[in-house]
């Protein structure tokens, strides 16, 4: 198991990603046993984005201060495709299933976009997920998810 200190969080406004050795980062492709200070310096944070400059340890030494850089993008194409992507229709129209949110690190299941690193399809409700289904950030049980306001 970890120690605190082998342990970083990110300190981006609304993020609190934490790094655990122990777990790894599936979607950077890290595996399992990669201490922090020897994550890529390109590496980012799967949450918001932030670099390593975003995170400080959870106890010891730096454990105070983070000099976050975010990403900016700057490309009007890459813009204008992030919009049309982020674009909500009516909330009438839309199917009301229910969000649920991880209470360990805000991660939140949209069940219309399932689960898919988990095999878990689009439109499938949080209510028909396996009772094995852990938080794909912290790894949180199930039970430590709760409906979004």
């Amino acid at each position: 198991m970890a120690r605190p200190e082998d342990m970083w969080q990110c300190q981006t406004v609304n993020c609190g990603y934490i790094y655990n050795p122990d777990k790894g980062d599936r979607k950077g492709k890290i595996k399992k046993g990669v201490l922090f200070q020897d994550l890529p310096d390109e590496w980012r944070c799967p949450i918001c984005g932030g670099t390593k400059k975003c995170f400080r340890p959870l106890m010891g030494e730096g454990s105070t201060k983070a000099d976050c850089e975010l990403p900016v993008e700057t490309d009007p194409d890459k813009l204008t495709a992030a919009v049309s992507a982020a674009k909500v229709t009516d909330q009438k129209e839309r199917d009301p299933m229910q969000k649920y949110v991880c209470e360990i690190c805000g991660y939140v299941y949209d069940p219309e976009q399932g689960d898919p690193d988990n095999d878990i399809a689009p439109g499938t409700s949080f209510d028909d997920l396996p009772d094995d289904y852990a938080c794909p950030i912290c790894g949180a049980p199930k039970d430590n998810f709760v409906p979004e306001d």
